[in-house]
């Protein structure tokens, strides 16, 4: 009898024992099923406020579009928009005119040995070889002959990755990554400087940074570029013909083709933040006629 009353006991507290395990599985389960709902419920609000974000860019340009006849550093559009609170999180953006960089689509086409003259100066005040810019023009230009020191399929079928080139204009400056011969080194040192734009499409040299200056004038130094630069923060330039009219002294332009002061792209950068997840989204907006800028690209992380 005593053995049965003692396996009994000991029935009893296993099964007290396993309802506790069961109980503590299942809160478990509980707990974790809440963490991915809470986070999938921040992580597509999160997505809604940076896309939101992108159609705010689109009013802001659509507004500045219809006031202003040049773009400028001064205008409301340049101003970096800086974290705003939101409930359970922030959002912060900006807007970067996308004429104020060299365009790497001009390296093939009209224009094409003035556009790789100021991009191979960019590329030497960066400290990087220019080596690569034949075969930069070979990935976007339409024919299958490679330039003296460029690449065609030949060259991609022949890599452990196989490929072929583009043979077709960039839709984001990224992309020059494949390219034979540019280096992460060499796309993070001239990126930030470089656009991906229909070739034709002018530089706004209001809203240029001082790279891009120096590398579109004869010899300047630093120096020179800090004053035109301080000089165009204080009255921007109304035409082309100012700006050469206001050049330092000793510094020279020897071609103003494909320069403008208006610009019709810009990119736009929007990060918002919702509890622990982090959304970004980036587009390019094209500006023109009386409809809202369109979007030529965006991409949602």
């Amino acid at each position: 009898m005593m053995r049965v009353r003692g396996a009994a006991i000991v029935l009893a507290m296993l099964m007290a024992a396993l309802a506790a395990a069961v109980a503590a599985t299942v809160f478990a389960d509980q707990q974790r099923w809440s963490r991915t709902v809470e986070y999938r419920r921040d992580s597509v609000q999160a997505e809604a406020l940076v896309m939101a974000g992108v159609q705010w860019a689109r009013q802001i340009l659509d507004d500045d579009g219809r006031r202003s006849t040049i773009d400028h550093l001064g205008e409301p559009w340049a101003l970096t928009l800086p974290p705003i609170p939101l409930d359970n999180g922030e959002i912060r953006g900006e807007i970067v005119d996308a004429q104020g960089r060299l365009n790497v689509n001009a390296l093939s086409g009209a224009n094409a040995e003035r556009q790789r003259m100021r991009i191979a100066a960019l590329f030497a005040q960066r400290g990087q070889s220019a080596a690569s810019l034949d075969a930069i023009a070979d990935w976007i230009d339409a024919d299958s002959v490679a330039r003296p020191a460029g690449a065609e399929d030949a060259y991609y079928a022949a890599q452990s990755a196989a490929g072929l080139a583009a043979n077709t204009p960039m839709l984001r400056v990224a992309e020059i990554a494949a390219v034979r011969g540019v280096t992460p080194q060499i796309l993070s040192a001239v990126a930030p400087f470089l656009s991906a734009l229909p070739a034709g499409t002018p530089l706004n040299v209001n809203t240029a940074p001082p790279e891009v200056l120096a590398a579109l004038l004869d010899n300047p130094g630093q120096e020179k570029v800090a004053q035109l630069v301080a000089d165009r923060a204080k009255t921007p330039y109304q035409s082309i013909a100012d700006f050469r009219a206001r050049l330092p002294e000793g510094v020279a332009l020897a071609d103003d083709s494909a320069l403008s002061v208006k610009s019709d792209y810009f990119y736009v950068t929007v990060e918002a933040r919702q509890g622990a997840t982090t959304a970004r989204a980036r587009a390019l907006l094209q500006r023109g006629g009386t409809e809202w800028p369109l979007v030529a690209w965006q991409v949602v992380e």
